[in-house]
């Protein structure tokens, strides 16, 4: 369980726990006070209140439940829902403490937190709609400015109203009373939705007709009840009304919302599928082979990714080993992926290019008709098995780390060419290697060098040549073992961000014991 779902399972059984209170606390002080003791408009009030409270609790379980389907987006929608859930509890209290005044001071309080929830409501309410929406013009991050120092105001004059009372006021006698002022203190929460509505008329067209629906009567509803509450005292239906209104909110959009996602998260498990599918991934590769040892492994911070290793036999002699990482996430970048991998292997097979020449080849078909101006960092190798002599491409990518037998991993420098697809027609450098027995070598994606730990510091080259000295000699597997648990260890629960590809080879020569290949892990 990654940092974030963690974080947000305790926010949920904290909130639950806090609402479960809230409805004892009601239901504790309906019983100190006696419904006999009440008006049957106080009671009708309370009694919807505590409905709201309940209905509020299930509608916090079930978002809960369907946080991964709804995703991100949806925690604006918690938070209006917590502070809808406080409104109407402090309405309920309010009822509850009028005309005690024993309870004057509680009274006061009470209402101060009731009156600022309407604004924090509906400034939520904007950042949801916002989320949502994707409101990405300047336009709208100005209104968004604006909204949010609206909200500070309205808080503000909530505070002030503790020492002049333009909005209520508690008398000696315990009894709420509206101050003059009272319609004032609806300015900011009915100019916010105004906005609202005038963006969703506007982005219409990002939004189907349900979905318009649902926002239209949450903006609506409210305002046309406060206006008629504005003026009719002793009737407190808004609380309970709005978590009416957030039920119907949830179910139009959350759960539609949620079952388009879970369509998509199945198409990507699919294509993640496929993706694993098109990897080498049985291993020991070629166990019959005595001459080398190699391994690979990419962990994607997707369901599919970008990156992509690939190692094959050219002909009886010659061993191509290939590492790239494709610019972006998610299923672009794994259609490019699979585009470039294939191509690769395809002119790879041919026999009669170098790895120069493979490069170039690509490139030039990967630029035809790459609207989306996607590229690929690729680094490929084919080494010869009888002699150990090499030869390597370096297209934008990371630095190989080499051991020499008996040694320690250290990083191989040297100037790399443009990255695949960036443009047409480029020549790509070769380099000439020469591999003797025991000598190895580690490829890799930049997510190992970028994995981030939880105050966003980075694993570092140097903690991943560390990482391969822990073992030198063991074998290929051992040593991308050793790698990732360093990974692991540095980044602990901070999510990861990037893909996490590695391969690695150990040469043994041609005179070499296949027993050679399972030593050291």
């Amino acid at each position: 369980m990654d940092t974030a779902r963690k974080q947000q399972t305790r926010e949920g059984f904290i909130s639950l726990g806090v609402y479960t209170l809230l409805i004892a606390l009601t239901i504790v002080n309906i019983f100190q006070r006696k419904l006999t003791t009440l008006e049957p408009a106080y009671i009708i009030n309370i009694t919807a209140d505590l409905f709201a409270m309940i209905l509020g609790t299930v509608l916090y379980i079930c978002i809960q439940f369907d946080l991964e389907k709804t995703g991100p987006k949806i925690k604006y929608f918690r938070y209006l829902l917590n502070i809808s859930f406080l409104g109407v509890f402090t309405d309920a209290c309010a009822w509850l403490v009028d005309g005690i005044p024993e309870m004057r001071v509680v009274n006061i309080i009470d209402n101060t937190f009731y009156y600022a929830c309407s604004p924090l409501q509906v400034y939520f309410l904007w950042l949801y709609m916002s989320a949502f929406v994707k409101l990405e013009k300047k336009a709208y991050k100005i209104m968004g400015r604006i909204i949010h120092a609206g909200m500070g105001v309205a808080l503000f004059m909530r505070l002030m109203n503790l020492i002049f009372g333009q909005y209520f006021t508690v008398g000696a006698d315990g009894i709420y009373a509206r101050g003059n002022l009272y319609g004032l203190s609806n300015i900011y929460t009915f100019s916010t939705l105004i906005a609202i509505v005038t963006v969703i008329i506007i982005e219409r067209r990002q939004l189907k007709s349900y979905q318009i629906a649902a926002f239209f009567i949450y903006a609506f509803g409210p305002l046309v009840v406060g206006i008629f509450t504005a003026f009719v005292y002793g009737l407190s239906v808004i609380p309970g009304f709005v978590m009416l209104i957030l039920l119907l909110v949830y179910c139009v959009l959350n759960i539609s919302q949620g079952r388009a996602k879970a369509v998509a998260d199945h198409d990507l498990q699919m294509a993640s599928k496929i993706q694993e599918s098109v990897l080498p991934r049985i291993f020991p590769y070629l166990p019959e082979r005595c001459e080398f040892d190699v391994f690979a492994s990419m962990t994607p911070a997707k369901e599919v990714g970008g990156d992509f290793y690939d190692f094959f036999m050219i002909d009886d002699d010659h061993l191509a080993m290939v590492m790239a990482d494709v610019s972006g996430k998610g299923i672009p970048a794994s259609l490019f992926m699979m585009i470039s991998r294939t191509m690769i292997k395809n002119y790879a097979l041919v026999g009669k290019y170098s790895t120069s020449e493979i490069l170039h080849e690509v490139n030039n078909r990967l630029c035809e008709g790459n609207q989306l101006e996607m590229f690929v960092t690729v680094w490929i190798g084919i080494v010869s098995l009888s002699t150990g002599k090499g030869i390597a491409s370096n297209a934008g990518h990371e630095h190989p780390a080499l051991c020499r037998n008996g040694g320690e991993f250290e990083l191989v420098k040297y100037r790399h060419s443009m990255a695949v697809a960036a443009m047409e027609d480029i020549q790509f450098e070769e380099h000439e290697f020469q591999l003797n027995p025991g000598d190895a070598f580690f490829i890799y994606t930049d997510g190992v060098a970028e994995a981030n730990d939880s105050q966003g510091n980075q694993f570092g080259s140097e903690r991943l040549i560390q990482a391969l000295n822990k073992a030198p000699d063991a074998n290929a597997k051992g040593i991308l073992i050793r790698v990732q648990e360093s990974i692991d260890e540095f980044v602990k629960d901070a999510d990861q961000f990037d893909d996490i590809t590695m391969l690695a080879f150990r040469y043994f020569g041609p005179n070499a014991e296949a027993v050679s290949k399972s030593s050291n892990d």
